[in-house]
Parts: C-alpha cells; sequence; structure tokens
C-alpha cells in the first residue's frame, strides 16, 4: 500500500504570492493624510495594529486558496479483483478454416477456476471485429479473441486496441492450426490505362493449411475478354504474370482455378481495366528534341515552336522546352491551370535562370524559384529525432544480423545527427504510448557529444503509438522559425493508426514535414509510406537514411560524383520503383519552394525534379535540359520512365477534359459500386439514384448482390467472392496489436498460462482520494475569528 499527499490543482497555489503582496498594499495605504507631532504617534500605533491584521488575513487567504487547490491524499492498494474471462469467437466463413471446437475445450477447462463467458462476434460474410470488440469491452476486464484479427469492415484492431489500453482491459488471441485446407486466388494490375502502354498483370493464388499439408494441386485458367491467354498447372501458393497492350475501352480480366479446397467461391476472380485514348500533350520546342521520341508512342503529341498565337484548350497537359519567360502567354496558360490541367517545364539554357523566370507571374506558378544558395526556408534547419522505444523494437533486425531494431534505431539517429551542420538544430524525443523529451532544440554545435550520448541511453519498452510522438515533436517545433522536419524512427507497429495520419496531416498543415525510417525486417512499410505522405515528406529504408543529408542540405550524399542524380522520394508516383541511374554535366539554378516535393536532385544537393499542385493544377519542374546537352543519361532507355511518368503525374486524371465519362470501380458481394458520372446532365439508371457531388459530376451506390460482370452505361466493372475470403489465414499482425494491451498469443495447449496471465491482469491497482481541504478551511475559519476578535480588541482600546 502506497500513500501520498498531493493538490489536484496544484498552480492555484500560484496565486498566494499575489493575494499577499495584494493585501499588503490595501492594508499598509493611507486614504487620508494627517499632519502634526500627535498623529506621528499614532501613525506607530497604527502600524503595529495592521501588521497583525496584515499576518491574520494573510493567513487566512493563503488558507482558503491551499482549500481551493483541493489537498488530497492518494492510496494506491493491490487489488487481486476478480478475475473472469470472456472469449470472443469469430463466426464468420473464413474462421471456418479452424477448429471452433477447441475453444469449448478451453473453455471447460478454465471455468472451473474462474467464470469465462463465450461470446459469438462476426457474420458469415463479414468481419467487423474492431466493433465487435469495442461493443464487449467493460474495462478492467480480459478478453481471449478467438480469429484470425483480419477485420473487413468498421474500425480497425489498431484503433481498438487503444482504447482497450485506456480503460485497461487486456486482450488476449488464441492461435488455432486451420484444419481445411482453401486456395484463393486474385488478380492485381492497374485499373486505368491508355493506349499503348504495355500492362503488367498478376494473377497471385494462396494457400492455407494444416501443418504439414502438402501443396493443393489446381490447374490456373486466366482469360482476357473471354479468350484464353493462359492455361497451366501448379500447387499451393503461386504468381502468374502477363503483360498486354490493351485496346481503348473496358477490358475483362478473368483468373480461374480448378481445384479440391474447401471455399469453390474464392477460386475465381474477375478483374476489369478501363484503357483511355492517348492523352493529348502539347510540346512547345523551339528545334527538335529527345522528348518528341519518349512521347510519341504514349501521347496524342502536337508539337510548336511556341505558345503565342496557338491555342493550349483541349491538351491535358502541356510541356515547355527550355522557353523563355518572354514566351509565355500567361492569360491562356493560368487558365489551363485552373481548369486542372497540367505543366511541365523542362529547363536549358534559355530558361529559368537563364530566361528571365526571376520575379515574374510565371515563376510563381512553379514549384522552385530562380535562385542560388540555400533555401531561405531552410537556412535555419530544425529536426526533431523521433525514435520508437516501445517494446517491439527490442526485437531482431533481420534475418543473419544480430543486432536489435532498437540498436538500428540509434546508430540511424546518431548517423542524422553527424550529418546535421554545425548551426543546424537538433532535438530527440522518444516515445511509446506517450512522447518522452530527451533533448530540446539545441544547436548542433555545442552539444552534439551529449545528444549523442542521451541517443545511446535510451530504454526500450511499452507498447507504440506513433500519434503520440508525432504530437510531441510538432509541438516541439512549432513556435521555431526555419523548416521544421520530425524523422521517425520505427517498424510501424502502432496501434493508432488513424491517429498517425491525421497527425501527420495536422503537422504539414503547419508546416512540418515528416520523414520515415522503417527499420526491421517486419516492418510496416505501408503504414511507414503512408505516415511520409500524410506528413508530405518521404519514407527511407534504413541503407537510404543518408539521403537525408541532402533533404537538409547538410552536405553531399554517400556519392562522390556530385553531379549523380538522387531519389529523394522512393513512394512518390514519378519516382516509386524507378531505378535512376544518370548523371548531369549542368543544370538551371533553382531553389525549391516551401510547400514543393524535391523528388530528384544531385548529390550536392541540387534540385532538379521538383512537383507540387496549384489549385487544381499540377506543375513539374525539371531544372536540366532535354539531353541534347546536360543530361543525355537521364533520356537513355534505362531513365527515360522518370520522363513520363512525371508527365503522367501532371496529367492526372485521363478523364477530365471529357464532355461524358463513367468511373465505377470493382468491388465484392456484399460492398457497393460506388459510379461516378462526368455528364452535362443528371444521367438516369432505374437501379439507382444518383446526387450531384460537383460540376458536371454525379454519384451513386449499387449494392453487389452476385458476383460477375456489371454493366454501367458504358463502363463495366466487376463483382468478386465476399472480401471475407480474399485473404484466410491469421493477420501477422494481430501478435503486435494485442501487445497494445498488455495481450499475448496463446495456443490451445497454454491453458494453465493463460489462467495466470488472466488472474495476473485482473489484479488492480486501486488508488482512492481523500480531501483534505478541511483542514486549510478549518485554519481559515479560526484565523477569520482571530482577526475579528483582534479587531474588536483593537477599537476597545482606541475608545479608551
Amino acid at each position: 500500500m502506497v500513500e501520498l499527499a498531493a493538490f489536484e490543482h496544484p498552480k492555484l497555489l500560484l496565486l498566494i504570492p499575489a493575494a499577499v503582496a495584494l493585501l499588503f498594499l490595501i492594508i499598509r495605504k493611507d486614504f487620508v493624510k494627517l499632519r502634526g507631532e500627535r498623529w506621528k504617534l499614532l501613525e506607530k500605533a497604527k502600524i503595529r495594529k495592521r501588521l497583525v491584521v496584515f499576518a491574520l488575513r494573510s493567513i487566512v487567504a493563503a488558507s482558503l486558496i491551499i482549500a481551493l487547490a483541493q489537498p488530497v491524499t492518494v492510496k494506491q492498494q493491490m487489488s487481486t479483483g476478480e478475475p473472469s474471462l470472456t472469449i470472443l469467437l469469430d463466426d464468420s466463413k473464413s474462421f471456418g478454416l479452424y477448429d471452433r471446437q477447441t475453444v469449448q475445450a478451453i473453455k471447460e477447462k478454465l471455468q472451473n477456476d474462474i467464470p469465462v463467458t463465450i461470446r459469438h462476434i462476426g457474420l458469415e460474410n463479414s468481419s467487423p471485429l474492431g466493433d465487435e470488440l469495442l461493443a464487449n469491452m467493460l474495462g478492467n476486464d480480459n478478453l481471449l479473441l478467438v480469429s484470425d484479427g483480419r477485420v473487413t469492415k468498421g474500425r480497425s484492431l489498431g484503433d481498438v486496441m487503444v482504447v482497450a489500453s485506456s480503460i485497461n482491459s487486456t486482450i488476449n488471441a488464441l492461435y488455432l492450426n486451420p484444419v481445411k485446407s482453401d486456395l484463393a486466388v486474385r488478380v492485381e494490375g492497374p485499373r486505368v490505362s491508355t493506349v499503348g502502354v504495355d500492362n503488367e498483370f498478376l494473377a497471385r493464388v494462396d494457400q492455407t493449411s494444416p501443418p504439414g499439408t502438402e501443396p493443393i494441386p489446381y490447374r490456373m485458367t486466366i482469360k482476357l475478354d473471354g479468350d484464353v491467354i493462359t492455361e497451366q498447372g501448379s500447387a499451393g501458393t503461386d504468381t502468374f504474370k502477363f503483360k498486354r497492350k490493351l485496346a481503348e475501352g473496358y477490358h475483362k480480366i478473368e483468373a480461374e482455378i480448378t481445384a479440391n479446397d474447401n471455399f469453390q467461391e474464392n477460386n475465381v476472380f474477375y478483374k476489369t481495366a478501363k484503357v483511355e485514348k492517348k492523352p493529348k500533350v502539347l510540346l512547345i520546342t523551339e528545334g527538335s528534341s529527345p522528348l518528341e521520341g519518349i512521347f510519341m508512342p504514349v501521347y496524342d503529341l502536337s508539337t510548336v515552336q511556341t505558345v503565342q498565337g496557338n491555342s493550349i484548350a483541349g491538351y491535358s497537359a502541356v510541356v515547355f522546352n527550355d522557353v523563355p519567360a518572354s514566351q509565355v502567354d500567361m492569360d491562356q496558360l493560368g487558365k489551363f491551370i485552373d481548369d486542372g490541367n497540367g505543366l511541365v517545364v523542362f529547363g536549358g539554357r534559355n530558361s529559368y535562370d537563364k530566361g528571365s523566370y526571376k520575379d515574374t507571374v510565371f515563376e510563381s506558378l512553379l514549384p522552385v524559384k530562380v535562385g542560388v544558395g540555400e533555401e531561405g526556408a531552410k537556412k535555419f534547419v530544425n529536426v526533431v529525432l523521433l525514435i520508437d522505444i516501445s517494446g517491439s523494437t527490442g526485437s531482431g533486425f533481420g534475418t543473419g544480423s544480430s543486432s536489435t531494431v532498437e540498436e538500428v534505431e540509434k546508430a540511424l539517429a546518431i548517423g542524422v545527427l553527424n550529418d546535421l551542420r554545425l548551426e543546424d538544430r537538433a532535438g530527440i524525443i522518444a516515445f511509446n504510448v506517450e512522447p518522452h523529451t530527451v533533448a530540446g532544440l539545441e544547436r548542433v554545435s555545442g552539444s552534439k557529444k551529449e545528444l549523442i550520448s542521451k541517443v545511446q541511453r535510451l530504454i526500450y519498452t511499452g507498447s507504440t503509438l506513433i500519434g503520440e510522438g508525432l504530437r510531441g515533436a510538432s509541438k516541439m517545433l512549432a513556435p521555431e522559425d526555419g523548416s521544421k522536419n520530425i524523422v521517425l524512427f520505427s517498424d510501424g507497429k502502432s496501434g493508432s493508426m488513424g491517429e498517425d495520419l491525421q497527425t501527420a496531416r495536422i503537422a504539414a498543415a503547419n508546416g512540418i514535414k515528416v520523414y520515415t525510417v522503417g527499420v526491421g525486417e517486419d516492418t510496416n512499410r505501408e503504414h511507414m509510406q503512408a505516415i511520409a505522405k500524410a506528413g508530405n515528406g518521404a519514407y527511407f529504408e534504413p541503407s537510404e537514411a543518408q539521403k537525408l543529408k541532402i533533404i537538409f542540405g547538410s552536405g553531399e550524399a554517400a556519392s562522390t560524383d556530385k553531379m549523380k542524380l538522387e531519389k529523394l522520394n522512393n513512394n512518390h508516383f514519378i519516382t516509386g520503383n524507378v531505378k535512376l541511374n544518370a548523371r548531369l554535366s549542368g543544370f538551371n539554378q533553382v531553389v525549391p519552394k516551401p510547400n514543393a516535393d524535391v523528388l530528384v536532385a544531385t548529390a550536392e544537393n541540387r534540385a532538379i525534379l521538383t512537383v507540387w499542385r496549384f489549385g487544381l493544377g499540377r506543375i513539374a519542374s525539371v531544372a536540366t535540359d532535354d539531353g541534347l546537352g546536360w543530361a543525355p543519361e537521364l533520356f537513355n532507355s534505362e531513365n527515360s520512365v522518370l520522363i513520363t511518368r512525371t508527365v503522367n503525374w501532371a496529367i492526372g486524371d485521363l478523364s477530365r477534359n471529357k464532355r461524358f465519362d463513367v468511373t465505377a470501380k470493382d468491388t465484392f458481394i456484399g460492398d457497393e459500386f460506388k459510379v461516378d458520372v462526368l455528364a452535362d446532365s443528371m444521367p438516369a439508371d432505374r437501379r439507382m439514384a444518383f446526387s450531384k457531388v460537383g460540376e458536371r459530376l454525379y454519384s451513386s451506390q449499387l449494392k453487389a448482390e452476385k458476383p460477375g460482370w456489371y454493366a454501367f452505361f458504358d463502363a463495366t466493372a466487376a463483382a468478386n467472392y465476399p472480401l471475407e475470403l480474399l485473404s484466410t489465414g491469421y493477420d501477422p499482425d494481430l501478435g503486435v496489436l494485442v501487445q497494445l494491451t498488455g495481450g499475448k498469443v496463446f495456443t490451445p495447449d497454454q491453458t494453465a498460462e493463460l489462467l495466470r496471465k488472466v488472474r495476473e491482469d485482473s489484479k488492480r491497482v486501486v488508488t482512492t482520494h481523500k480531501s483534505l481541504a478541511w483542514i486549510p478551511l478549518a485554519i481559515a475559519l479560526l484565523f477569520f475569528l482571530l482577526d475579528i476578535a483582534a479587531r474588536k480588541m483593537m477599537e476597545e482600546t482606541d475608545s479608551k
């Protein structure tokens, strides 16, 4: 038992000096000044009386303020509680692969020692596990989740685990081996493409089966628009790739396996691909350019020497190649961008710093400013190293490595500190379920050794809430001038995924960029990439962390070639999965604007490819030439995909300039098709009612009742087997998620361990508060009465 004395509102105690000072000023004040020897004697007597009154009333005031501050005794006692267990059994169809009867046997073993209740959750084709957990948590209780952990509807498990932790609900999980075997097929690939593009599709088969089961044999048949393009035998988990150039219109892809497995519904998968006409692109170039050879196969290309006298209306994107500012028609271009179209500006000897862009209206459209040296906002670089110290980072870094995730995190953080300039400011925040300030923002010049020492001494424990860490780092950076940056080191296994992204978005809205470094073989890369995207930053693997050195302008990358191009963001549409191997011999002098994304730079931190959104439009700056002089390697067959990706990104929505267009995405049985129609008037379909959601944009929904193809005007969409059957088998993150509540994953033969865990977790620290406010109130009353008595005695003395 622990008993402590404390104040519930301790800040109110700060009022005591102010109250005493105010009393002193009031009591010593003379409102009538009298002169003469007689009055001097009376003045001395008055002072003595006032001192008595001042002392008594000060005690009264102080006692009242102490009472308002609520003094209490806090008593903490360990209570054994009333151990009980609620088992939540997943009744969904996919969990039928597992032996649910095991749960009844576990209940019978446990109920002789503790009360055990079984509650059924989930439906045949729906697993709203998060919602079901939330509905069954009471607080200060123990739950055993018997499920594969795959949520198909409602709240995510991560968000619910945070709630469970806050109300002291411990959620454990039971791992069961499958007793039945099943295969599930799916098709992945582009949903929208253009004529002439070589599209790659992937049919994937996944097997779930009891331990030791041989791969199930099957025959895979893939059809494209009804024609068989692949037919072959295989067994177990496998993938089947195929590439096709497709004509304009909608195309139907069907992958089906013939196999003897548990669920037949998920043995066939339907996918649609919409192929658009080549988008119209206008290239403005004074002479012939390598850009024409790159653009002609993929775009409906028009080439002119100048925009002046030529209309740019009707094009999806305009590409300027080494065009001086004097030849830019801003009246046309401004409206073109306002309508949501794209602009790509290539450099050269007649553009940017060599083409009088500086301080023009045209420059205001671009994501860069003409200039040399550091960007103004980056003269003062503030970096908060946000280090995940949760218990999950104590695991091994990866196969073949003797290091733990925490050791690699520390090494990476120290590496970033060493790469910062001496005039930069660095701070350190460690976090698990809450942020812990390790070091406030300080100049690196006077604190590097101390900062490194603090990183090395970090101790790892607890669960993970990345959003709390981001909130703490944002608070540290909020009052600072200059560039504001957070570098997050984590395995991404957070219990607050929705909150993580929202906090990153808020940080970005306040001018803070969030960079993430995924550490560990089991890193949740998808989540770490999403955080970086929401935070207007970039995601890096541990081997890429040195690129932060370029981003912060603190030196060169590991490359010794200063003119070699480096990708600074691998997760953007333009640079994702692009292998860039090129160097330049020259570039234009530009500086990225604060809200722009630098995707490619030289090894000495010269921005080359920079993008941003301007209103509805998309604008890209390429601060080097078209390959005729400075950048021939950038335009060879190995690297030119970066150029077409840049133009594709600028084009954006291919249907934007159409008079009529329908977008309908594939879905699953039980879910709804979302149908968007771009038209001049309200579309009509007897199956659904449309509502206007934007200019010339109408939307509606239709529930998918059976698998197959659905027609929506001139569009085609597919409905597949229930989402419940897409991924069978346990969610690999389930163990990490239950750890957020202090839970563990058990197997059926660990009932004794489960019982001990429930009993241990049922022990609660009971905290009681007993108010002591009556004591200062009693003192205040006593001295108030003494004050009255003293003044009464003084009055009687004066009357004599």
